[in-house]
């Protein structure tokens, strides 16, 4: 952990970047989530409307 604490106390743009890549990781995964949830509550709508 000794490599970590030197790569972050030298360089505040590597922290930046780092938490910034963490967000984005967690965006991609919250609409991939949400899209999905809308596909099957898609599917579910469509079964108990058939006609």
């Amino acid at each position: 952990m000794e490599w970590l604490n030197n790569i972050l106390s030298q360089e505040p743009i590597v922290l930046s970047l780092s938490i910034v890549a963490v967000i984005a990781v967690f965006i991609f995964a919250a609409r991939k989530a949400h899209l999905n949830y809308l596909a099957k509550m898609k599917k579910i709508e469509e079964s108990f409307n058939r006609k």
